[in-house]
């Protein structure tokens, strides 16, 4: 009996971690992100994140309501940096000195370099999140992604 309740437990433990990793937003590494994002014409918005990490816990509900009211605006992408491609991606393009969690966006055409978001160790809101993202991006038609921008040209 004492060997089941263990099993159970090892097993939910697993499945509670694989929920945030596999959170809302197209899984994204060090391998497919240039094929998926760079080569996009489209505007990425990316959180990085951990299963491990108790702020990104906290984090994963908001994220997941923000990517399900503005998918059909915008792409959405996720990396775990517990895996060695995704702490590959974070360390390359200058995200794992922000923290985690933290929102990227790949905004310019052209550039391999993210604008930072959002990234705080404090859990923010939907609203906000989507005060920073459309005060900063015009939002299209529903049905449109968001276009990158060009090299030097102000959103």
């Amino acid at each position: 009996m004492a060997v089941a309740t263990r099993v159970i437990f090892v097993v939910a433990a697993v499945f509670s971690l694989a929920g945030v990793a596999l959170g809302a937003g197209e899984p994204l590494d060090s391998s497919n992100v240039d094929a998926t994002v760079l080569a996009s014409d489209d505007a990425w918005i990316v959180e990085f994140q951990s299963p491990r990490c108790g702020s990104c816990q906290e984090m994963a509900p908001v994220w997941g309501q923000f990517v399900e009211r503005n998918k059909r605006y915008v792409r959405f992408g996720q990396v775990n940096i517990d895996i060695d491609e995704g702490m590959e991606l974070a360390r390359s393009s200058g995200v794992i000195e922000h923290g985690i969690p933290s929102i990227w966006a790949w905004d310019v055409r052209g550039s391999a370099e993210p604008t930072k978001i959002w990234a705080d160790f404090e859990t923010t809101t939907v609203q906000h999140l989507e005060s920073l993202v459309w005060s900063k991006y015009a939002k299209r038609e529903e049905g449109l992604p968001l276009a990158k921008l060009d090299a030097g040209v102000v959103a």
